[in-house]
């Protein structure tokens, strides 16, 4: 399953300049724990609508496996499987995670998913029993201090340098595990780091009975760290679209653009360099209008739609390059944007001189994003 990330390298990189920028005061112990609850938090409001304990465990299993242990993006993927892990009584199951499941994965990728088909998903293995109140009252601080903390400083040590991406190859071959890594900056290591040292030390990850009432061991007080919109909105960045309502709407534009080898090259480049698709489509029907068949010059156009380079008779190789280019520069274009600006009006101040041109693209966006899934 080929979604949008939950969170990214990118995402940690950005709460951790916000952070570091808007409260540059503070301590710099003070802004880590700022930085860390902050990468929770986003990460938690990205997540399905699960009971509290299932999702706050859910984010540390998460940040811990994905981020720490293999060094990258939090994916849909990850939290099928996080769920098919729980021990839950068939009934509880499917009150508690396949209706919730559905809905969101029915949000990401519409029309795809049956209650059946996550039901398959995660009820599969069951290897991570929930602590009874009997084993939350075993577990103290002193058995969970070392080996955690002790991972989270290894994964801050063995970070490389700032700004080099290498994939790596997962060294666990699980279901559902994206098989390219990426190592984070060490600053944003460290940053996540302290959210695993934090989790052990305060004791967050572990999920009390749904079977007998427990008393809930007291929680710090929650840091006001507000989740910055700064960057790649998580909308615009790449995710499944329903390929078959989209070329059918650009057919009805008459639009070359729904055809092969062109539709392929421009998803193909969306997913590259990690933007949605229906913004690159978006963006070709606002400089060319979808490239309609009629236009005698409907192919040499298509090679270039995005009129990259000024325009598709200044630059006019194929569609994978200039799609290739168009969708970089929409990727760095997003994850530069600072707070306060809209993200569509932030593309159009690199993109184009025409001041409407932001505002014609997301209405593009907007149209296809609301197609109806494919019978």
């Amino acid at each position: 399953m080929e979604t949008a990330a939950l969170l990214s390298p990118a995402d940690v990189n950005v709460i951790r300049r916000y952070v570091q920028t808007k409260y540059a005061p503070l301590p710099n112990g003070k802004r880590a724990e700022m930085v860390a609850d902050a990468i929770r938090r986003t990460l938690e409001q990205r997540l399905p609508d699960l009971p509290a304990e299932i999702k706050s465990r859910m984010s540390t299993d998460l940040i811990r496996r994905c981020l720490l242990s293999e060094r990258r993006e939090v994916k849909p993927d990850d939290v099928l499987d996080f769920c098919a892990e729980l021990e839950l009584p068939e009934e509880e199951s499917e009150k508690l995670l396949v209706e919730p499941m559905l809905r969101w994965m029915n949000e990401r990728t519409p029309g795809l998913w049956s209650a059946d088909h996550v039901a398959s998903r995660i009820v599969r293995s069951k290897v991570i029993p929930i602590p009874t109140p009997m084993m939350l009252q075993e577990e103290s601080v002193a058995d969970v201090d070392g080996p955690e903390a002790a991972e989270a400083e290894q994964a801050a040590a063995l970070s490389e340098p700032a700004g080099i991406a290498d994939p790596l190859q997962s060294p666990l071959k699980r279901p559902g595990f994206a098989e390219k890594l990426t190592r984070l900056p060490r600053k944003a290591w460290a940053a996540v780091a302290a959210i695993a040292a934090a989790g052990a030390i305060t004791g967050v990850i572990v999920l009390s009975s749904f079977n007998q009432p427990s008393t809930e061991a007291p929680q710090p007080s929650p840091i006001a760290v507000p989740i910055a919109d700064i960057g790649m909105p998580s909308h615009l960045q790449y995710r499944d679209i329903n390929e078959e309502a989209v070329k059918a709407y650009m057919r009805s534009r008459d639009g070359l653009m729904a055809e092969e080898p062109y539709f392929s090259a421009v998803v193909a480049s969306a997913k590259k360099h990690d933007v949605n698709p229906l913004l690159l489509f978006a963006i070709v029907g606002q400089e060319q209008g979808f490239v309609p068949r009629s236009n005698k010059n409907a192919e040499k156009i298509a090679n270039n739609p995005f009129n990259v380079f000024h325009s598709w008779q200044e630059y006019n190789t194929d569609i994978r390059d200039s799609s290739d280019i168009a969708a970089r520069t929409i990727s760095r274009r997003g994850n530069a944007r600072p707070e306060g600006h809209e993200p569509f009006d932030w593309f159009n101040k690199k993109y184009a001189e025409d001041p409407n041109w932001g505002a014609g693209v997301k209405r593009l966006f907007d149209k296809l994003s609301s197609l109806s899934p494919a019978p």
